[in-house]
């Protein structure tokens, strides 16, 4: 706070300076160039002080400004506010002359609504920008994915079409015009347009994405053999082989995956590429060769640690060795403490050894830290109606959870489950079939309808459903063991 408060006195000096000097053109530039320094150097420390109102204050006074380097930071310091104060300045920003007179500005703006997935202000914000240069196509480019998102299509389609036509020679504007086209099932067009771009990894690599998911294969079979025998500079080939790999692990070909990987020697894709090695391992049932690999990533930033143990933990769980699965994280947790990934995996552990004190634990430290953590919410409140614990605590914690993700078929499931247990069938029922409307590919909540019918008495219609689900899922044990 003290540093703050010195450099807001720096700044009302070197302000009143600027204000009443009569310097040359050059001085008074580089005057501005160092307030512009200082009001960013106050505004990073009002950041990491918390200090909301200081950083709006000083964020403010750099919107005055019209360089572009300075428009970068303040589009990330807005967003690095509360939401609440990043609409208040975005409000206030939108009321200044300069920046409505400015179409670079006004996109920077409009990337901050985007970023909120306030879809209307961001294309209200970025139709100024646009307005006031039509060539600013990075402009048009974010806002065809805008209204590709918001299924506006033939105005998405119109800004591709013009920013391509544009810069033909720009693959992000070819490639996202392509999965444009991949989106809308025009998949020979994106085919096409992907086609005319220079060949190179990533081109041929989007071109197998796109036609495995129209199912074609054998163009996908076709670009896959056309990847491996690509020649690329030396500086490119850790890149092209993990590319390669991948592709190679999606059309269901682990042996050469797991070769290319392998060959994976640096570059950005090291760490990915130890990691897929370890899940195709994993796959394979070559344990112990998994776990070497794990326990040198356990060893890497925390994002890779964190799913190094749980694969490690999800081995020991395989083999039937829950001790040492719970064991496993419970060392993990030691190094990342409260890690909300590994405290909720630690927790389903619990439950299926029937430990409901320390399945609770760990789930209420996840949603202590997260209140909104919905996820923990509903594995909490779906365990305890499960196993007839505190029936009434948790309807809230599933209800609470369902605030947070509305349409979410494993949280409706548990409501529902959590209302039959309370013997509120009606309402059960009303929501395993809103569930199932959202999913119909998990067996349980074919299970729970079911025996929601009988109570219900419709015996007729829960046969004819066991009878669906039994039909859909002929390999599942549960549904086999019911009459």
């Amino acid at each position: 706070m003290k540093n703050i408060i010195k450099n807001i006195l720096v700044l009302i000096l070197l302000t009143g300076l600027i204000a009443c000097q009569q310097a040359p053109k050059q001085t008074k530039e580089s005057s501005v160039s160092e307030l512009n320094k200082l009001l960013t150097n106050i505004t990073i420390d009002a950041l990491k002080e918390q200090n909301y109102v200081q950083a709006q204050r000083s964020i403010t006074a750099l919107i005055l400004s019209d360089d572009d380097k300075v428009w970068k930071f303040i589009q990330s310091a807005i967003i690095s506010l509360p939401k609440e104060k990043s609409m208040e300045l975005l409000e206030k920003a939108l009321t200044n002359d300069s920046v409505n007179n400015s179409s670079s500005q006004l996109f920077s703006l409009a990337k901050v609504y985007i970023s909120y997935k306030d879809t209307d202000s961001a294309l209200s914000t970025i139709n100024k920008s646009i307005a006031l240069d039509k060539n600013n196509l990075e402009a048009r480019y974010w806002r065809a994915r805008l209204l590709t998102i918001m299924k506006d299509f033939d105005n998405a389609e119109k800004d591709f079409s013009y920013i391509t036509k544009k810069d033909p020679k720009n693959q992000d504007y070819s490639g996202q015009y392509a999965a444009f086209f991949q989106e809308t099932s025009q998949f020979d067009k994106a085919q096409d347009i992907l086609a005319k771009l220079d060949v190179n990894a990533d081109v041929l690599f989007k071109r197998i994405v796109f036609a495995m998911q129209n199912k074609n294969m054998e163009l996908a079979e076709e670009l896959y053999n056309d990847l491996k025998i690509l020649e690329v500079d030396s500086k490119k080939e850790n890149h092209k082989l993990f590319l390669t790999a991948e592709a190679a692990y999606w059309l269901k070909k682990l042996d050469d995956s797991e070769r290319f990987y392998s060959q994976v020697s640096g570059g950005n894709h090291y760490l990915d590429s130890r990691e897929m090695l370890s899940m195709i391992f994993f796959e394979k049932e070559r344990y112990d060769e998994a776990i070497e690999l794990l326990h040198q990533l356990q060893n890497a930033e925390e994002n890779y640690a964190v799913k190094a143990y749980r694969l490690e933990s999800q081995i020991y769980k395989k083999q039937g060795d829950t001790r040492e699965a719970i064991l496993t994280l419970t060392r993990s947790l030691q190094i990342l403490s409260d890690n909300p990934d590994l405290l909720y995996e630690r927790a389903m552990l619990y439950e299926s050894q029937g430990k409901m004190k320390k399945l609770e634990k760990d789930l209420l430290q996840i949603i202590k830290d997260d209140p909104e953590h919905f996820e923990a919410l509903n594995a909490l409140g779906y365990s305890l109606a499960d196993h007839d614990l505190k029936l009434e605590e948790a309807h809230e914690y599933i209800k609470k959870a369902l605030s947070f993700s509305p349409d979410n078929a494993a949280i409706l499931d548990s409501l529902g489950w959590v209302q039959f247990k309370l013997g509120q069938y009606t309402e059960a029922e009303k929501n395993f079939k809103k569930a199932l409307s959202q999913d119909i590919n998990d067996p349980e909540l074919y299970i729970h309808l079911y025996k929601t019918l009988l109570k219900l008495e419709r015996t007729t219609e829960a046969k004819d459903l066991l009878s669906k689900a039994k039909n859909l899922f002929p390999d599942n044990e549960k549904l086999k063991a019911i009459d």
